[in-house]
């Protein structure tokens, strides 16, 4: 990808990181709020969800110890969902 370093998906990207490397960072609260987005834009998150465990299943991606069980769980994901998710439309 080019200079995907001035993108502002990187930029979000980083943001989300410095966010989530806060222990006082709640996944739950942070998904409870995603009830109050509109309902094309719930969708449009699951679609960035689903390509993040998409990337994070790769087996051409760097994971270690720290990250295995992620990256074993994304690939159980991604095999669920070749055979059974939807395609997922932009509206």
């Amino acid at each position: 990808m080019d200079n995907i370093k001035e993108s502002k998906e990187y930029k979000l990207a980083k943001d989300w990181e410095r966010a989530v490397n806060d222990f006082s960072f709640n996944s739950k609260r942070f998904a409870a709020a995603i009830l109050d987005m509109h309902p094309t834009l719930q969708q449009s998150l699951y679609r960035l969800v689903k390509a993040c465990i998409e990337v994070m299943a790769d087996e051409t991606r760097r994971y270690d110890d720290r990250n295995r069980a992620s990256h074993e769980e994304a690939r159980c994901i991604m095999e669920y969902l070749k055979e059974n998710g939807k395609n997922i439309p932009l509206r």
